[in-house]
């Protein structure tokens, strides 16, 4: 699998991920062929070897097996728990890692690929826009490595918090955080633009979600917790996407081109609709509806869901001895269960990501790392401007 911008020039896993955005476009966007079946079916391996196997079924021109070995065991250590909720619904639980999110997986692939371009073409300078778990899973992905820093941005008045105090620069760590006088889209806008350049020294990483390395790592999480949980089940499985995630409907989509045998996919439609606000998750689903027309509408099941109907679902999983899962897990579990009693019922399994953890998404405490700062002071604030964000990189 290589990757490709919107002039159809194709780009290497490493070229991609080094940079995180195209010149042109909103995202790459996969291309060619792979074949993830022979990971997934694959009867005595565990979590991590799917893993391994997975990555090197999707680079074979770029990633061999040892080096495969190398990121599954640093991305993928941790095997998802998973709880049963009612017959036919699993859980599968991915915030066990430093942040509380699955985004840890995303960030110690990117930081492992990252390595390697670094060790080949010199120190780089990660960028991410730094609010919630994204700022705590990069930080403490890249605790430890050389040649790689981490700049997280923040828009005006918004708090840093669940970032360790030893990860900061200040403290002789690797991280910078740096204020933006603007909006989210400010920040944003920003880090495409410095995306590819040269800054005090170092090659800029746009290191957010829409990342080639991250959005990898959706796909081989999808393959290894299929594989791990398909195991005595003669049912379809379908996967539950959470409302408004556009990269993990896309995620899903892609997985399935590249042979993951998913019966189908279960929306939770809420407020955020089904793609949400995000560009790069929206643009990735239409470019896989122009490619493959109609397939979206025969594997998408969508089920709109109200906020009492997923709180009760989360009531009853917490009774039966599960998680206190955050509110869009708790829609996702609605709608599978919507799903199943539209017909799916006795026919299918669906899994249910359980992806951030609720103190993150409803504000209850940091959801970082233990030891992690509330309201950390930033280093700098600056206009968004590459040339400011460099001047703050070099004090």
């Amino acid at each position: 699998m290589r990757f490709i911008d919107e002039k159809n020039e194709l780009f290497g896993l490493f070229e991609a991920t080094a940079s995180g955005y195209p010149s042109v476009g909103a995202a790459f966007s996969p291309a060619g062929d792979a074949d993830l079946r022979p990971a997934v079916y694959a009867p005595e391996a565990s979590y991590v070897e799917t893993a391994s196997s997975a990555i090197a079924s999707l680079f074979p021109e770029e990633v061999d097996p040892l080096m495969a070995e190398r990121l599954a065991a640093r991305a993928f250590p941790l095997v998802p728990a998973s709880r049963s909720f009612g017959k036919d619904i699993l859980v599968a639980d991915y915030t066990a890692g430093p942040s509380a999110s699955a985004a840890d997986s995303e960030a110690s692939l990117l930081a492992g690929i990252l390595v390697g371009v670094a060790r080949h073409s010199g120190p780089r300078i990660l960028l991410a826009e730094g609010s919630g778990y994204e700022g705590a899973a990069l930080s403490e992905a890249l605790a430890g490595l050389r040649d790689l820093r981490l700049a997280l941005l923040y828009p005006a008045g918004q708090a840093a918090r669940g970032i360790k105090g030893q990860r900061l620069s200040r403290e002789g760590g690797h991280v910078k955080l740096i204020s933006v006088r603007g909006d989210r889209a400010a920040v944003g806008r920003l880090i495409r633009e410095a995306a590819g350049k040269s800054l005090a020294g170092m090659g800029a990483t746009a290191a957010g979600p829409a990342n080639p390395a991250r959005f990898a790592a959706r796909i081989v999480t999808l393959a290894s917790t299929f594989a791990l949980l398909r195991k005595g089940i003669a049912a379809d499985l379908y996967i539950g996407i959470r409302a408004g995630d556009g990269r993990g409907l896309a995620a899903c989509l892609w997985a399935w081109r590249l042979g993951l045998p998913i019966g189908g996919i279960v929306l939770a439609v809420g407020e955020k609709g089904v793609l949400g606000s995000e560009s790069s998750g929206r643009f990735l689903v239409e470019r896989f509806d122009k490619e493959r027309p109609g397939v979206i509408r025969s594997l998408a099941l969508l089920q709109r869901v109200e906020r009492d109907e997923a709180l009760g679902a989360r009531d009853r999983l917490i009774a039966e001895g599960g998680p206190g899962v955050d509110l869009a897990t708790a829609m996702t579990m609605a709608a599978a269960e919507r799903a199943l009693e539209a017909g799916l019922g006795g026919q299918a399994r669906i899994i249910v990501p359980y992806s951030v953890g609720y103190l993150w998404e409803e504000g209850g405490g940091t959801g970082g790392p233990e030891g992690a700062l509330h309201d950390a002071r930033v280093d700098a604030e600056i206009e968004p401007s590459v040339i400011e964000l460099e001047r703050a990189l070099t004090v």
